[in-house]
């Protein structure tokens, strides 16, 4: 069973936070990289206090704990545009321009950079574009916000990979979008993924405009499957009914079994409670919209 580290804390703690998850996890993959991806989340024009976006003081937090640990600290803090998002803006309104600056890493738009095709027997993809700075690095990390999605019911460190697609127009991919996510993972695994609840997001209307959850907690595995999967517990719903995340496994992208360490798993959380009915009405409506504007 694999094991997925759940810590409680909120973002005045985060040293304590990361050395605990570490102490289960091992730093050796830290510290033997030559080059580390930070896969961040800015999908959109959001505070951070919505839950929607990476926290600055999480990344504050983490590149201030884990460049000490590194013998060969080169490490890039990426994302890509998306369909209403450009992070170049993003990231200098949030402020993380200033905290890339001050730990001296590297912020690449995935969109911007060289690429290279990569071949997949992925679920709808043949082959994918993928990013040089994701194909040269030895650790790529997914560093995800815990949210529910209006179209995949989760969007936690699976997901978040998603968003590596070089390509700025992915909306055209959300008919099939639980494929697409598992087709991007097949590309581009991250061997790292944690996932900060400290401020998430719940509700029909995820992963933009749902309504924060201020949950505490810090999920970290080095199974993106299984740490999605306890996210999923967490939040009150249940993994095997989460399309994505049977079709990882399904793929051997991770497992869905995983043994709960730290704090474990909590008895309670707020309520990140979806309503199926609206849910279906809203992933409708969005196809009926990208249908009419002629993006298939």
């Amino acid at each position: 069973m694999v094991q997925v580290v759940i810590a409680k804390g909120d973002y005045s703690r985060l040293d304590s936070i990361f050395s605990r998850i570490f102490d289960f996890l091992g730093t050796d993959l830290v510290r033997e990289a030559k080059q580390i991806a930070i896969k961040i989340n800015l999908c959109e024009y959001r505070a951070p206090e919505s839950g929607a976006t990476t926290h600055p003081a999480f990344l504050d937090g983490f590149l201030g704990w884990i460049i000490p640990k590194c013998q060969h600290p080169n490490i890039c803090v990426v994302e890509s545009d998306a369909t209403t998002s450009r992070p170049d803006l993003v990231s200098k309104w949030l402020g993380l321009d200033q905290i890339m600056e001050k730990h001296g890493v590297k912020w690449v738009n995935l969109s911007k950079d060289t690429w290279s095709r990569k071949r997949i027997s992925g679920l709808k993809f043949r082959s994918m574009k993928i990013p040089d700075t994701i194909l040269q690095s030895d650790l790529v990390i997914s560093m995800a916000k815990m949210k529910t999605h209006s179209l995949t019911t989760i969007s936690c460190s699976l997901k978040n990979q998603f968003g590596c697609i070089p390509y700025s127009k992915k909306i055209r991919f959300h008919d099939f979008l639980d494929k697409a996510i598992v087709d991007a993972c097949s590309a581009m695994l991250p061997q790292l993924a944690i996932v900060d609840g400290i401020i998430g997001m719940g509700g029909p209307r995820g992963p933009v405009d749902g309504v924060p959850i201020q949950a505490r907690y810090v999920v970290a595995g080095r199974d993106p499957v299984a740490v999605d999967s306890a996210c999923a517990t967490m939040m009150g719903l249940n993994p095997r009914r989460i399309a994505h995340l049977k079709l990882a496994e399904s793929q051997g992208l991770g497992s869905m079994r995983f043994d709960a360490v730290g704090d474990g798993m909590p008895t309670e959380l707020p309520d990140f409670a979806i309503n199926e009915t609206y849910r279906r009405i809203l992933k409708l409506a969005a196809t009926s919209r990208r249908h009419s504007i002629g993006l298939r």
